[in-house]
């Protein structure tokens, strides 16, 4: 069992924006092979802050939700909608291989590090 766990912080102007799409990203990852539970969560004291936990069966099926057409194009328009870098945590149970619970971590981690860059302007 591998549980992931991303904080978000939002910008004030485009929150409504996220979170409909992270209302999307809830609905079509909840219907991947693997997936448990996948649930976003308003903080209360920082009203910009949402928490996401995922819950998947073991790291390939992780993977591949990494590597889905709406993952992709959940990457591609977070960005916008960020005030500062996400932070992720990735816990696997102790019958996970070493391996695969670092593989999972570190994919997640590089994709959240690239939805966090700006985009660039080509002048």
């Amino acid at each position: 069992m591998i549980m992931v766990q991303s904080t978000f912080f939002l910008v004030d102007e485009t929150k409504d924006d996220a979170l409909a799409l992270m209302r999307v990203m809830v609905q079509q990852s909840r219907r991947e092979s693997g997936c448990v539970s996948y649930e976003y969560f308003a903080g209360i004291t920082e009203t910009n802050q949402v928490v996401l936990l995922q819950e998947w069966t073991d790291a390939e099926s992780l993977q591949d939700h990494y590597q889905s057409a709406h993952m992709e194009e959940f990457l591609a328009k977070l960005g916008l909608y960020l005030e500062s870098e996400v932070i992720t945590r990735t816990y696997a149970s102790p019958d996970e291989p070493i391996a695969k619970r670092a593989d999972a971590r570190d994919k997640a981690e590089r994709k959240l590090r690239a939805a966090n860059k700006a985009p660039q302007t080509i002048h």
